[in-house]
């Protein structure tokens, strides 16, 4: 069993990432951060968010902001660029192929 109000609580620093847990060949990832990450993409893999605390924003090319607050979700699909922020501290569930590729474009 994992606990995830207890990793969230621990985590240290500007940004902590942890693979939580696997599903077939998704992984399931634990997000804490404050401020911004850099543009990316996954060629070959959609990237599902999950906002468990605070407020995540994500950047997603072609579109406007989407805001996510507890309980809320997204799915950026495969090849879309995007960059994700919180607003404070923020703590969320990112699912996408375990072995994606990720192509920092920044």
């Amino acid at each position: 069993m994992t606990d995830i109000d207890l990793l969230i609580e621990q985590a240290r620093g500007p940004y902590t990432q942890a693979e939580i847990s696997v599903v077939n060949d998704h992984a399931v990832s634990l997000s804490v951060f404050e401020g911004q990450y850099p543009w990316h993409r996954h060629p070959e893999s959609d990237e599902t968010f999950v906002c468990l605390r605070g407020c995540l924003v994500l950047e997603v090319e072609g579109q406007l902001e989407v805001r996510l607050q507890p309980g809320g979700v997204y799915t950026v699909p495969a090849g879309v660029a995007h960059r994700s922020r919180g607003e404070g501290r923020t703590a969320n569930l990112s699912i996408g192929v375990r072995e994606r590729v990720t192509e920092m474009l920044e």
